[in-house]
């Protein structure tokens, strides 16, 4: 091995080699040990000069980057150190000696002072230069890398500031969505569950300060005929019209949202002329027909303008309230279908029965009274056979709207079949039924029954009347009881009313109310 002495002696050697050995990026067989174990010993003073594969060995503990021999201006600022800077003066004051003994060699002999001078102007022109390119010129390198570095790192932080700020901005519109989406699928969840338009109607008002908060707003439907829109609900301070013609709407008109911006005075729809609002008017299109119409406008005077998170709402919930009331304008046309006449309007049977097992059961707790009575129309068949079928349904369609009228909310009234009817009072003692059926059975003869213009002249009825619960305690008993009263009438000679024996087991036993 070298001792420290041989190693000091071969120091000259060293940067040539060094520098071979970087510039080639390996440091082993081509390089001599001396130089080797040298260079090793001068990076623990140059921290810069590490090499990479020395690097790689070693754990990193702060070490700097490798410094690439020939591009100084690279150096790390660690290598800016007071021992780097003496080196430098000392090899430059060296080589400058060596360059003076050299040169005075070969000149001729001269005075001290000369020799001085000569000395000294060397020793400028080598410190300026080294100093320069192996201290100032990095430094100034470094500085301006710095300087830019700091420009960079300044205009990243504006660049992270400014996508922070973005991104909080889409977080709160996130947040936003997400809340109108969930008041949305909540709604939707809601109109399914109603039964009743009036229950929709609730909770559409609701709704609608919590989906347009800042907005007045309006759902208007159409009525059966299709020739009229009628208000279904309002919302806010401004209190629309009742009743809004669809062709003085632009929205039903064109099919599509209509937005008016305050300046836009000549497109504003007629039901809003005479203002200078901003207003959004939505068709509410379900199975490609429309259903009404969704109307919004600033709330408040001195609101001017229709939110932006309101403008684009607005499209979703009017899509949504349309198809929800659009199946439960179905779900009621299926359920009068299912429960009701089609000629009359009246409840079918069906619908009858189930009824009227609810409220005798509901009589029976209350200990109450209940009535059935049995209607028929007398001689509708030869009535028929006179005038024709027609004339008939149309005779059937009068009675019907006449049972109507005499019938109370709580009563039932409905077509039994043919040209029977059934009408269920509630809460109603016999004597009083009698009295009921005696009123409808005088208000049959004033009825004008007029057909193409022909006059079909008058009818009469019979009915038939068990009471809850003399007659029975059943729906059975007392459709049986009633029937039979019924049967007596039309066997005593029709149009009379007859009350129904009591319920005690024989009819020798009974006594039967009729009137006349």
């Amino acid at each position: 091995m070298w001792n420290r002495r041989a190693k000091a002696r071969q120091t000259l050697f060293v940067p040539r080699y060094a520098v071979r050995g970087l510039n080639s990026g390996r440091w082993g067989d081509d390089l001599p040990e001396p130089c080797l174990t040298i260079a090793y010993e001068a990076s623990e003073l140059i921290p810069g000069w590490v090499p990479v594969d020395i690097r790689d060995a070693m754990p990193y503990s702060g070490v700097p980057a490798p410094i690439r021999p020939g591009s100084m201006e690279n150096h790390n600022p660690s290598a800016f150190s007071p021992a780097r800077l003496v080196l430098i003066i000392a090899a430059v004051i060296f080589f400058e000696e060596l360059g003076t003994l050299l040169l005075l060699n070969l000149l001729p002999p001269m005075t001290d002072l000369v020799e001085s001078l000569i000395d000294a102007s060397l020793l400028v022109v080598l410190v300026v230069p080294a100093l320069y390119y192996f201290q100032l010129r990095p430094m100034r390198q470094h500085l301006r890398e710095r300087d830019e570095l700091e420009a960079r790192i300044s205009e990243r932080t504006a660049d992270l500031s400014r996508t922070s700020q973005e991104l909080q901005a889409s977080l709160q519109v996130l947040e936003k969505t997400h809340k109108e989406d969930s008041l949305i699928a909540e709604l939707v969840d809601l109109l399914q569950s109603c039964r009743t338009t009036r229950e929709s109607v609730d909770i559409l008002q609701l709704f609608g300060h919590k989906l347009f908060p800042k907005e007045c707003g309006a759902v208007y439907s159409y009525r059966a005929s299709r020739n009229l829109l009628e208000l279904a609900v309002a919302w806010g301070s401004h209190q629309p019209e009742a009743i809004l013609d669809p062709e003085h709407c632009w929205a039903l008109r064109r099919g599509r949202p209509h937005l008016v911006e305050p300046t836009d005075v000549s497109l504003h729809c007629r039901h809003l002329e005479g203002t200078s609002i901003h207003s959004l008017c939505i068709p509410m299109m379900a199975q490609g027909e429309a259903t009404g119409v969704l109307m919004l406008r600033p709330a408040g005077e001195n609101a001017s303008l229709i939110s932006r998170d309101s403008l684009r709402v607005a499209p979703i919930v009017a899509e949504q309230i349309a198809l929800a009331l659009s199946n439960l304008d179905l779900r009621d046309k299926l359920r009068d279908q299912a429960i009701r006449d089609p000629l009359t309007g009246l409840f079918n049977r069906r619908y009858f029965e189930e009824t009227a097992d609810r409220e005798l059961h509901r009589a029976e707790c209350r200990d109450g009274g209940a009535a059935i009575m049995l209607i028929d129309i007398d001689h509708f068949k030869r009535f028929n056979d006179t005038h024709g079928h027609d004339a008939g349904d149309a005779v059937l369609k009068k009675f019907a709207m006449l049972l109507q009228t005499k019938a109370r909310v709580e009563d039932i009234a409905c077509r039994h079949g043919g040209e029977e009817f059934a009408l269920l009072l509630s809460g109603v003692p016999l004597d009083v039924a009698i009295s009921r059926a005696g009123q409808l059975r005088e208000a049959v003869k004033d009825l004008e029954l007029r057909y193409r213009g022909d006059t079909l002249g008058t009818i009469s009825i019979s009915c038939g009347i068990a009471a809850f619960p003399d007659h029975g305690r059943s729906l059975s008993e007392l459709m049986a009881a009633s029937d039979r009263a019924l049967y007596d009438a039309k066997h005593q000679g029709r149009d009379r009313v007859v009350a129904a024996f009591t319920a005690n087991g024989s009819r020798e036993n009974s006594t039967a109310s009729v009137t006349r």
